[in-house]
């Protein structure tokens, strides 16, 4: 088996800054997916940009923990606070699983009303990863959907929902110390065999980041990881595969084995011969329906054939 990787880049849509850092580390090959945020400010400029990359895989960055929602607030009211904005992460209240789903189909349908698709599911804040509840409802979205789903390093159980397709393995870490970089090389010639997930945030720093998260200059230290041409290099040294969540497509059903041409063809002769050779007692009978009918009104009976007279045996 062989070895392939998704780099992924989180927070696509958080805002412009953020979405110019993604989008270089895709030019450079420093990752190979992003993950967006439909509901923060960015996330126009992000589709604009998405729709000149029509081969850049990206998926739905699921979100319960930064901004409003894209729902009616009144319609989720158990995923927000009396301003209408959601709790934060460090906020102790419980989501009613019902707003949670409201809230998943709207982030889903404001995503395709672009006209982009999601390429995966996953979620800010590792959601699903912590909340079982969530994990369940994102589950049965991804398999409703066709998609895959981040994997969680938490494994949940939930009966009667089927796993829907993930990555092997998933590395989550940061790289914007000094030694992200070894960090990150270290990452890769340890790789195990099947996919592996490598989850990132790399992007620049704006204003309208510093006025939404603490997290601000770790994404450029981040970024100058992803852009230096050491993953690249370090990849193809060691045969390892570049891929995003596009390669990784859910087939619906089972393929079907069709007969070949050949074979197809002489089937349908063989049964346009019998069609041919056999009586076609429902036109004969008609027709002798209505000569009988003819004769009646003449006032002439229909003389019965000679086979219909004939004593059976």
């Amino acid at each position: 088996m062989s070895r392939q990787v998704i780099i992924n880049a989180d927070d696509f849509g958080l805002s412009p800054a953020i979405n110019e850092g993604i989008i270089r580390a895709y030019h450079v090959g420093g990752i190979t997916s992003t993950s967006m945020m439909v509901n923060m400010p960015g996330f126009d400029h992000a589709v604009r940009s998405a729709r000149s990359l029509p081969e850049f895989g990206i998926g739905l960055h699921f979100n319960l923990t930064y901004g409003r929602p894209v729902s009616d607030p009144a319609s989720v009211p158990s995923l927000v606070r009396p301003d209408g904005t959601f709790h934060n992460g460090m906020s102790v209240f419980v989501r009613d699983s019902i707003d949670i789903a409201r809230e998943l189909d709207a982030q889903w349908d404001r995503f395709v009303g672009t006209s982009l698709y999601p390429a995966h599911l996953d979620s800010h804040h590792l959601l699903h990863q912590n909340d079982p509840m969530i994990y369940k409802i994102m589950a049965e979205k991804a398999i409703r959907e066709n998609i895959p789903l981040r994997r969680s390093q938490i494994v949940h159980s939930i009966p009667d929902v089927p796993n829907p397709r993930m990555s092997d393995t998933i590395l989550l870490d940061t790289y914007g110390d000094n030694d992200g970089l070894q960090r990150l090389l270290h990452h890769l010639l340890s790789l195990p065999e099947g996919i592996t997930e490598i989850v990132c945030h790399p992007g620049y720093v704006d204003d309208v980041l510093r006025g939404i998260s603490e997290w601000t200059d770790i994404r450029e230290h981040e970024l100058s990881v992803f852009v230096s041409g050491e993953i690249t290099r370090t990849m193809q040294v060691l045969g390892i595969v570049p891929i995003s969540y596009k390669a990784m497509k859910v087939i619906p059903n089972e393929p079907c084995e069709l007969p070949s041409l050949p074979t197809l063809t002489q089937s349908i002769e063989k049964e346009k011969k019998i069609l041919l050779a056999s009586p076609r007692p429902h036109r004969e009978s008609k027709r002798k329906r209505k000569t009988h009918r003819l004769l009646k009104k003449r006032g002439t009976r229909l003389r019965p054939s000679a086979a219909r007279t004939r004593k059976r045996v």
